[in-house]
């Protein structure tokens, strides 16, 4: 908050110091162009670069206390830069030197500094983190901007001054020296701003400006003194007024970095603006000299040359290694990948050939992109003729009754919306039109949080499913060969303990008791075991119609309430919204083997709720209205949730001889509401209870009909 409120000040100041600079500038333009060179101009140049001088000194000492780290450290070095100037300035005035006949050695001398510590700040400002041969072609991009600048100089401004001191050419070292620090300090600010980030560009922009308008003011100095035509207080004199000015409007530029991080970033950009730049240079030198150097080259503009193309060469041949290495480099990388990516695809291919279960997977619009040759055998077509074809349509068997079923249905299209299918019992057709029983497993194909299409293995299981019919066969064969013994048995264990016989004595009525409990639990069994065969062999009729949820559940409390009274377990019924299209009797079979359990497996005084769950409640889906049943009792183990569905699985193998029951109650009412369309599942919690819920279709209309 501090910094956000830190920026909004600035932001405030530099609003009214841009336009006061501004108009300062001019207004001294203004002063200078209107009168002639007298002391009167003088002394105003004299007061312009002294307030331009001490603005910048003010500006960088604020901005150098709000930063830190190597920023800071250039700052300061701008800072000492403006302190060394403005006091040269001082001096030379307060001594009346003149800059041209006299100058003096200790003015002279601060400039000279001056410049070299506005070099070494700039080049100590932090920019982003590159490679050594990143900063050998930077270098080496200053060098030829440089030279090239120092040619054009030395071509448009440098003749007076060469020719002024050839054969004393240590007489006019300072008039030589000073504009070629100027120019070498313009370029690495030029080239600072191409090596900054977003954020910095602009101030960099403005101290690169500064100090080409300063470099500016010093080449203008440098040929008017040789030609003995310089005066001072002319607008000319702008050029140091404004470079001061915009060095101080750089310090005062809005900002909350204090010191920027040195990050690695791509330098493709930089090293297209450096190849522009060498060649740019190049092309102006040489028209320059060719243009304005009048067929003469002196021996420095010899040298400028000499160093012009050493650099420019040095940084083509550096740039054309190191992108040699690159690319080497990345060639390397691709071959590497390329031969890892074929093993992956490879080993990819061979786990798919090896599998024994069918494997295809679609695209987003349920056309197989490929299938294993596991699955095209099952199928009974050849691989490459089933890609593109649309799998639901092309090989899903249809319903019971011949009709196809939906595709907005298809556990494809819920793979496609990102819903995994496991264990989905289905029928596929073969290519010579035989349908055979699979069960499959559908799963979502993501790519980047994007669903690219699904991936389906199916199993026959066929010999499963004729295993399954053999064993219900068996079943059922025993079950009804036991019923005519067991009835007999019954019958005469009835007739002992009426006293037909004669009195039994008291242990032998016990016996008794124990013979006839047994029996009728056999007969419960045999019976739960044929109830079972007939609804999974779809023998057992089925009355649907449109029944309201809560007379469904009312009616099955009404069933058990006797055993709940016995137990002293109160059962509540709790709101119940909704129809249902379901056979009444099977469903309150369903419900009554439910809350027996519930009843079972719950303390003495505990509490059994039914009801059903809200539209939005878990579990809950559209079309459907989901019922359950709450109870208090042990819970149930997280790896026993699944399993007491099955046939005979009891969660302690205790639980029948204490509890009671044949361990068919949770299949048989699986078996029901699966029949009807719906889902059966359950959620416990060791200690504090389980609770039971199905769901059935939802009714919308009062229809019924009949089905065997």
């Amino acid at each position: 908050m501090e910094r956000v409120r830190g920026l909004a000040a600035q932001k405030r100041a530099f609003r009214i110091v841009l336009p006061a600079s501004l108009a300062a500038v001019v207004g001294f333009g203004l002063l200078l162009e209107v009168r002639d060179p007298t002391d009167l101009s003088a002394a105003v140049s004299g007061v312009g670069l002294l307030v331009a001088g001490l603005f910048t000194l003010l500006a960088c000492a604020t901005r150098t206390r709000r930063t830190r780290g190597r920023r800071r450290r250039s700052w300061l070095l701008l800072t000492s830069a403006a302190i060394v100037a403005v006091a040269g300035n001082v001096w030379s005035t307060v001594v009346g030197a003149d800059p041209v006949t006299a100058p003096s050695v200790v003015g002279e001398t601060t400039i000279g500094v001056a410049l070299l510590l506005s070099i070494v700040g700039v080049l100590n400002f932090p920019t982003t983190r590159r490679r050594g041969v990143d900063q050998v072609l930077l270098s080496l991009d200053g060098f030829v901007a440089a030279a090239a600048v120092l040619v054009m100089s030395s071509v448009l401004v440098y003749d007076e001054l060469i020719g002024s001191a050839s054969g004393n050419l240590s007489a006019r070292a300072v008039d030589l020296a000073f504009p070629v620090l100027d120019v070498v300090l313009a370029t690495v600010a030029v080239l600072l701003v191409l090596r900054g980030s977003g954020a910095d560009r602009l101030p960099l922009a403005l101290i690169a400006s500064g100090f080409v308008m300063y470099a500016v003011g010093d080449l203008t100095f440098a040929v008017r003194a040789a030609q003995e035509t310089f005066e001072f207080g002319t607008v000319l004199d702008l050029g140091w007024i404004t470079g001061y000015v915009l060095i101080g409007l750089a310090a005062c530029f809005p900002s909350t970095t204090q010191d920027a991080p040195e990050t690695t970033h791509e330098t493709d950009a930089t090293d297209a603006w450096g190849t522009a730049l060498v060649v740019t240079a190049f092309l102006v030198a040489g028209v320059v000299q060719v243009a304005a150097g009048e067929g003469r080259l002196e021996r420095p503009q010899a040298v400028l040359w000499l160093v012009l193309i050493v650099s420019a060469g040095a940084r083509q041949a550096l740039l054309a290694r190191d992108n040699a290495q690159l690319r080497r480099g990345l060639e390397r990388r691709v071959a590497e990948q390329t031969t890892d990516l074929r093993r992956l695809a490879r080993q990819t291919e061979v786990l798919l050939t090896s599998v024994g279960d069918g494997i295809y997977g679609v695209d987003v619009d349920g056309r197989v992109t490929f299938i294993n040759p596991s699955g095209a055998a099952a199928l009974g077509h050849r691989a490459d003729d089933l890609l593109g074809r649309h799998a639901h349509d092309h090989f899903h068997g249809p319903d019971p009754e011949g009709l196809p079923y939906p595709w907005s249905g298809c556990y494809v299209t819920e793979a496609i919306s990102g819903i995994v299918t496991n264990a989905e019992e289905d029928s596929y057709v073969r290519a010579d039109g035989t349908a055979f029983p699979v069960e499959i497993t559908a799963s979502p194909v993501v790519d980047e949080d994007l669903v690219q299409g699904a991936v389906v293995v199916f199993r026959d299981v066929t010999q499963r499913r004729e295993v399954d019919r053999m064993k219900n066969e068996f079943l059922s064969v025993v079950s009804h060969e036991l019923r005519t013994p067991l009835t007999s048995i019954r019958g005469s264990l009835g007739l002992l303990a009426g006293g037909v016989l004669g009195d039994l004595s008291t242990s032998a009525r016990s016996v008794l008791t124990i013979a006839v409990q047994s029996s009728e639990r056999l007969t419960r069994l045999i019976d739960d075991v044929l109830d079972l065969e007939r609804i999974e062999s779809g023998t057992r009729a089925m009355e649907v119609a449109r029944i309201e949820a809560g007379d469904l559940v009312s009616a099955a409390v009404a069933q058990i309430d006797g055993l709940a009274r016995s137990m002293s377990i109160e059962v509540e019924i709790g709101s119940c919204v909704g129809a249902v299209r379901a056979d009444e009797d099977q469903i309150i079979q369903t419900l009554t083997n439910l809350l027996g359990n519930a009843i079972k497996f719950s303390d003495v005084g505990g509490r059994v709720v039914a009801d059903t769950v809200p539209e939005d409640g878990p579990g809950a889906r559209r079309g459907e209205v989901v019922f359950r049943v709450r109870d208090e009792g042990r819970g149930i183990p997280a790896d026993k949730l699944d399993a007491i569905f099955e046939r005979f699985e009891q969660v302690d193998s205790s639980d029948a001889r204490v509890k009671g029951g044949t361990g068919l109650g949770l299949a048989i009412s699986r078996s029901i509401v699966e029949r009807h369309g719906g889902r059966i599942w359950a959620e416990s919690s060791l200690g504090h209870g389980t609770t039971l819920y199905f769901s059935l279709p939802r009714a919308e209309s009062p229809t019924k009909e009949s089905s065997a």
